[in-house]
């Protein structure tokens, strides 16, 4: 019998890194525009990357009960899909998160391939399409610490790494730290690293078996705090009501994490179903009393999920949102089925229910890549007509989305605004407003200053003490609105350096610190520093207003002069006594 060593040769897990690092690297480097190239771009790195995770946790079996039949149309899966979304969406590159369309192009493929692996693995010989569940459990979880293992390998060599730049750097030699920092180094050197740290992984199965066993002990341990906390959830319920619940802005989130915080304990409690139970029978009553409440969870994470969607249309987080939230209650109905079941070993129903719902997770990953069910073509379309629509307020809108975060789907359908809104309307201010933020939207150059401009444009304006000043580009607005407020604010305008040009004062709620506004050389406003109340205190509110404005106040020749030095000035700063 060869040795373990023999069916995973070394070299062939660096080899298989070091291709994944270099088609990494390229894609970083450079990337097409052509849709064909494009697709075939992103088939490629899905390939190398996705299938080249797979073939190295499957190298030595793949000739047992014919695993490469299954792990072909495993791999080529997730390289057709990464092909279609190169032809559907005009991404700058690959991993260009902010469309969020690397994220569907890469991590939902790891995420199609971690659930198909398993399947591959435990593959019943004797049975085509028949896997054993004991071995699909295994599989399933010490892939995820092999991954770990390898991820932290990868982070003890990079501190190595980063170690080896600083020692150098600080005897003068840098090339070390260049070397270590340019992306060629960064991919080969990363993927490389991880291939060999799955390699020793695989070859210590003993390890990898201890520490699932380390992880299943700490799961009975921490399976009743999560059934204490439903239990008390559930009970506290009817008397706080659903509105604090809303009020938190983050209910869905905190609900799913809850309840795959269960299920995952649970399951590494239970096991592949066929141990016996380490609980007493008080506990697992209780645990099953905790298992019936999570469609209930499932379906309050739902309806808060509705309620954002409602509010404010679909993003590509609400759908994928949307789908845990679909996966969670799903889960919450399988277990609800074999805690009624009553089976001889406590909860062995999740052996029939875990493998279809895993499938049904892959098939909702597979689903993503359709283009009419795609999370950006789905936000588009909402934002889109969101836009259209009288009935929704255009504060609950977001244009900026449809051109920054939404991809092909979002460029195309502000293009189709924009012949919208060359047409006559019904709610001509509406058109008119759409038209002010479509102006706005194409003078900004990313996702968050179009924000700015926003809101700095819907603010509701700041009054002033006195004689207000122009501000025709502007650019007062803007340097008053990053300031902030804390209290209601005033804007007071007095030539504090008799230039024969106002500088505008912030009052707001700070009542020792004033900010201080002023025109630059090229004409826009910006902020100059800050007066500081040295002596006395400020009145408050009305009483000052009224001050100022009687004009019950005079200008104080600072205490000490400026310095001019061959034509440097140094002089003191605004509030310094």
């Amino acid at each position: 019998m060869q040795p373990a060593s023999e069916h995973r040769p070394l070299m062939v897990y660096l080899a298989v890194g070091l291709l994944q690092g270099l088609t990494l690297w390229m894609a970083s480097e450079s990337w097409p525009h052509g849709s064909v190239w494009r697709s075939l771009c992103s088939a490629l790195i899905v390939l190398v990357v996705v299938g080249g995770w797979q073939l190295q946790m499957l190298w030595g079996q793949l000739c047992e009960a014919d695993r490469w039949k299954l792990l072909l149309p495993a791999i080529l899966l997730p390289a057709t899909l990464a092909a279609w979304l190169g032809v559907q969406f005009d991404q700058p590159r690959w991993y260009y998160f902010d469309e969020t369309t690397g994220t569907l192009l890469l991590w939902s493929h790891l995420a199609l391939a971690y659930i198909l692996t398993p399947f591959i693995q435990a593959r019943d010989p004797a049975h085509r399409w028949r896997f054993d569940y004991s071995a699909l459990y295994r599989h399933a979880w010490n892939n995820g610490l092999l991954l770990f293992m390898a991820l932290v390998m990868l982070g003890v060599f990079w501190l190595l790494i980063w170690l080896w730049a600083g020692l150098f750097s600080m005897l003068g030699v840098d090339q070390f730290k260049r070397l270590f920092n340019s992306s060629g180094f960064v991919w080969v050197a990363s993927a490389t690293v991880v291939a060999a740290g799955l390699r020793i992984g695989q070859e210590r199965g003993q390890v990898i078996d201890a520490l699932r066993n380390v992880l299943q002990a700490m799961c009975r341990f921490l399976l009743p705090l999560t059934v204490v906390i439903l239990l008390l959830f559930v009970v506290f319920l009817p008397f706080t009501g659903l509105a604090p619940l809303w009020a938190t802005r983050h209910a869905t989130p905190i609900l799913l994490a809850l309840v795959f915080a269960h299920i995952a304990l649970l399951n590494g409690v239970v096991q592949d179903g066929l141990q016996r139970s380490h609980y007493p029978r008080p506990l697992r009553l209780l645990a099953d009393a905790s298992s019936l409440c999570l469609p209930l969870l499932a379906g309050l994470a739902m309806h808060a999920l509705w309620l954002r969607i409602d509010q404010y249309g679909l993003t590509p987080d609400r759908v994928l949102a949307a789908l845990l939230a679909l996966v969670a209650m799903v889960h919450g109905l399988a277990l609800v089925r074999a805690v009624i079941r009553r089976d001889a070993a406590w909860l062995s129903g999740l052996r029939q229910s875990n493998p279809p719902l895993a499938l049904f997770a892959a098939c909702l990953l597979v689903l993503m890549h359709v283009p009419a069910l795609s999370p950006l073509q789905l936000s588009a379309a909402s934002q889109y007509q969101r836009l259209l629509s009288d009935e929704v307020p255009v504060e609950r809108t977001d244009m900026g989305a449809l051109r920054f975060q939404l991809g092909e789907p979002g460029r195309r359908y502000l293009q189709a605004l924009r012949q919208q809104l060359d047409e006559p309307w019904e709610d001509e201010a509406r058109r008119t407003g759409l038209q002010a933020d479509l102006q706005r939207l194409d003078k900004a150059d990313h996702y968050w200053a179009w924000k700015r401009e926003q809101e700095v444009a819907t603010a509701p304006p700041v009054p002033w003490i006195g004689e207000p000043v122009t501000d025709e580009d502007g650019s007062l607005a803007r340097a008053v609105s990053n300031q902030g407020c804390l209290a209601e604010c005033r804007l007071f305008a007095v030539d504090l350096d008799r230039d024969g040009q106002s500088e505008v004062l912030l009052l707001r709620g700070e009542p020792r610190v004033v900010p201080v506004l002023g025109r630059g050389a090229a004409g826009g406003w910006h902020w100059l520093g800050q007066l500081r109340v040295t002596a006395g205190a400020l009145p408050d509110g009305e009483a000052l207003d009224g001050l100022l404005e009687r004009g019950e106040f005079e200008l104080v020749a600072p205490r000490f002069s400026a310095i001019e030095i061959d034509g440097a000035r140094l002089e003191p700063a605004i509030g310094e006594p």
